[in-house]
């Protein structure tokens, strides 16, 4: 299964020193979305941290509490300087890749590197109401809200595609099109259209985001990085991957542990 790691913690010392994140199922939403997070803060100073935000190819639903926001937003490429300025509480939810598309009806690049307004797409999502809640409330409003949105849809091809892909990734972008059957301008077109990316950027991001599953078990060891080699010849893995977090794999072995 295709779940995406998000290491703030691991990525930022302020981060970890001012925020608490956590994760928790999404059971609820049928298939659609890889998990509810929220950010508390740790502190009631006003100051600004940077949070990494890992390349994952998601569209995430991102509820910035104390602003009263609530937006689609997706990157397709880490952001290393995302400014989170405290304290404010946030929360939201980590859709699949395609769910977003699948849900709305619109283009992924709608809301890839760009805040998409909920209320813009969804006429009866009522943003007053909601902000009018304390914070557990909007919660439970939230999660309950995108159940009922997600009730009677069944995953398609294209929202369960990451999920078929991570298990045996293929190695370059024709053996993809091989495998979807398709003609590269196709395939690229609907990759767009259900992801906001193309093939090429999806097989990078679904390659470090399998190499990352294995160096941040609870057992990796130095050595495990040459598991992950058979992706890419080592200079180009290592160089891959930290365009992708900033740090190379053996760095993030010896951090994480810490």
């Amino acid at each position: 299964m295709y779940y995406p790691i998000q290491i703030p913690h691991t990525l930022s010392k302020s981060f970890s020193q001012n925020v608490k994140y956590a994760e928790t199922s999404a059971e609820t939403c049928n298939g659609f979305a890889i998990c509810f997070w929220e950010m508390q803060p740790l502190t009631d100073a006003n100051v600004s941290i940077e949070n990494v935000i890992v390349a994952d190819a998601c569209i995430d639903i991102v509820v910035d509490f104390d602003a009263k926001e609530i937006c689609f937003a997706g990157m397709s490429q880490t952001e290393f300087h995302f400014i989170l300025k405290l304290p404010n509480r946030s929360f939201g939810v980590r859709m699949m890749p395609g769910a977003f598309h699948q849900l709305t009806g619109l283009p992924a690049t709608d809301a890839m590197e760009v805040l998409l307004p909920v209320e813009k797409v969804f006429s009866d999502f009522d943003k007053d109401y909601f902000f009018s809640l304390n914070f557990e409330q909007a919660k439970e409003y939230f999660e309950n809200y995108l159940a009922l949105k997600f009730e009677n849809l069944k995953p398609n091809l294209y929202t369960t595609l990451f999920n078929m892909l991570f298990e045996n990734i293929p190695l370059n972008a024709n053996s993809l099109y091989e495998y979807l059957n398709l003609k590269p301008r196709n395939c690229q077109r609907l990759f767009k259209k259900h992801y906001g990316i193309s093939p090429k950027t999806a097989l990078s991001i679904l390659r470090f985001q399998k190499c990352l599953q294995i160096l941040t078990s609870e057992n990796a060891k130095p050595a495990d990085i040459l598991n992950v080699t058979n992706y890419y010849d080592q200079p180009h893995f290592i160089k891959d991957f930290k365009r992708n977090i900033g740090i190379t794999p053996l760095e993030l072995i010896r951090v994480y542990k810490n």
